[in-house]
């Protein structure tokens, strides 16, 4: 992080022919600094913009709030951040990368699970470094902010790109990056308030990305957020286990402590990424001051109980289970984790969940079997929005009646869904992808199926969900033809030109690091508010 203090000189010219900064009028010093601003944010390496602060009053009251939007910080660098991220400059940040910085190893041990004292010394630093933060926020007044976002991004300087994914698991199944989980070692750095760590306010939205390549445990997680009282949004992209029985444990994990997540988060993305890395190198991300993420090549491092929501059992759950793993390179999904989510999401006005659980068993009380279920024992969705589910029953050797049994099964839910004004179902893998929409926009409502595959909509299905428009938005349903798509690009593709709810799938930086390149993404069908 590098962050400039501001001097408040005005500058002169000393030739009275010449027309001053001051002498320009007000809308082309506007124009002359927003083409200052963007070209800096090009570059954002060279940190034009901290210098830009320094010219003059007009350049600092107009560069700071881009300068101060997005910040990095590691433990080195919280001194800095607390004595110049002072008066109206905590309003302009919008965006926090804390840089976790682990301790180096040698590069023979790559592929190395880490031993005990090394797994140690991790979690000493993972702990010392958020407290550090989280005892500078927790001095923040709400009033003083905006509302923050905290990204953690756990890594050793040792770490590489090549070993973050398949290509560092050895032929014993072992590997440095996924054997270990980062937790916190309270022993060593003193338990704080209720959970161990100060109680932040300011923190309103917690980001755990695919950049982080260490995986954090998930007690920790829970400590997080549950020292967050303000906490509204949380986005998590863990990468999945290569080991089965790894995977398992980590699920029940993830279903056990979500119920104890705070009752304020409204908006949750959970995207577990089950593809590897490519050996080539990939751009780092910032973020512009309206949130929207621009490329730089520096991140900031040196380098079995019920399962039923309503009780009993399901065929859905039996039909789930066939696929949950199906195929080699697909994803590996926990019934026990998918219904907990449906449970914790009855409080959300947004959801996406890629490939952490299957629409089958987030559903399961909605399929064939429970039609004659009384409504009151149903789950009910007062608030949703949005909901982003995949299911590996989506796929082109599928048979269509199992899709369309799905697509009914949510049509059902949807009726639980009053303010329901977005749901996407879909999958996609190495060779094929497919997704199921319903969009409810300007007081029109649309029903779509786009895909690799032929497949068509059972008139059950179109019937169901026109039921769901006249109920819920008191529309009449237009149902677009069915689109069978010429060519596949490739799953993050496909999610960023096919999904209409692509903002709440991925987080910004997550998605122009997946698509490699140096261009922004096209705007998305459907913006987040």
């Amino acid at each position: 992080m590098r962050l400039v203090p501001v001097t408040g000189s005005e500058t002169t010219s000393s030739d009275p022919d010449m027309v001053g900064w001051n002498g320009l009028p007000a809308e082309l010093k506007a124009l002359t600094l927003s083409f200052a601003i963007a070209a800096a944010q090009q570059k954002p390496k060279a940190h034009h913009l901290a210098s830009y602060a320094v010219v003059c009053r007009d350049w600092q009251d107009a560069v700071e709030p881009a300068n101060f939007a997005s910040l990095r910080v590691t433990a080195a660098d919280l001194a800095d951040f607390v004595s110049l991220v002072v008066g109206p400059r905590r309003r302009y940040l919008k965006h926090l990368l804390l840089g976790i910085e682990l301790p180096k190893y040698n590069k023979k041990k790559a592929r190395v699970p880490e031993t005990d004292d090394e797994q140690t010394d991790n979690d000493i630093a993972f702990s010392t470094t958020i407290l550090g933060l989280f005892h500078e926020l927790a001095a923040w007044k709400v009033d003083e902010t905006h509302g923050l976002e905290v990204e953690l991004c756990a890594r050793s300087p040792s770490d590489t790109l090549a070993m973050s994914g398949a290509a560092g698991i050895t032929e014993e199944g072992e590997s440095r990056y996924f054997d270990s989980h980062l937790d916190f070692s309270f022993i060593d750095t003193g338990w704080i308030g209720q959970h161990g760590l100060p109680s932040v306010d300011v923190i309103t939205k917690l980001s755990i990305l695919r950049r982080c390549w260490r995986n954090i445990d998930s007690m920790a997680v829970l400590t997080l957020v549950s020292s967050l009282p303000r906490l509204a949004e949380v986005r998590y992209e863990p990468f999945q286990q290569f080991d089965d029985g790894a995977q398992e444990v980590i699920d029940m994990d993830r279903a056990r402590f979500l119920p104890f997540w705070p009752e304020t988060i409204r908006r949750l993305s959970l995207f577990e990424h089950f593809d590897h890395p490519e050996d080539e190198p990939q751009q780092r991300l910032v973020l512009h001051p309206d949130g929207t993420p621009i490329l730089d090549d520096d991140d900031g491092f040196e380098d079995e109980d019920d399962l039923d929501l309503a009780g009993g059992g399901g065929n859905a759950d039996d039909a789930a289970s066939q696929h949950d793993s199906a195929d080699e390179g697909e994803p590996r999904t926990c019934a026990a984790l998918a219904i907990t989510i449906a449970r914790r999401s009855l409080q959300l006005e947004e959801l996406a969940v890629s490939f952490m659980a299957d629409a089958r068993h987030f559903f399961q009380p909605f399929f064939e079997v429970r039609a004659a279920r009384t409504p009151e024992l149903l789950p009910h969705w007062p608030r949703l929005r949005w909901l982003t589910l995949t299911s590996s029953a989506i796929h082109y050797d599928e048979d269509p009646d199992q899709l369309n049994a799905l697509f009914l099964a949510a049509a059902r839910a949807a009726r639980r869904m009053p303010a329901l004004r977005a749901l996407e179902l879909y999958s996609v893998c190495k060779h094929s992808g497919g997704v199921f929409r319903y969009v409810v926009r300007g007081g029109h409502a649309t029903l779509a199926w786009e895909g690799t595959w032929d497949f068509v909509l059972g008139e059950g299905v179109k019937r169901a969900w026109r039921e769901v428009a006249r109920a819920n938005a008191a529309a009449d349903l237009h149902v677009v033809p069915e689109l069978t798509l010429p060519r596949y690009e490739g799953m993050f593709k496909f999610i960023h030109t096919n999904l209409w709810t692509r903002e709440m799938v991925l987080h910004g930086v997550s998605s122009l690091e997946v698509l490699r390149n140096k261009t922004l993404l096209p705007p998305a069908q459907l913006k987040l508010k």
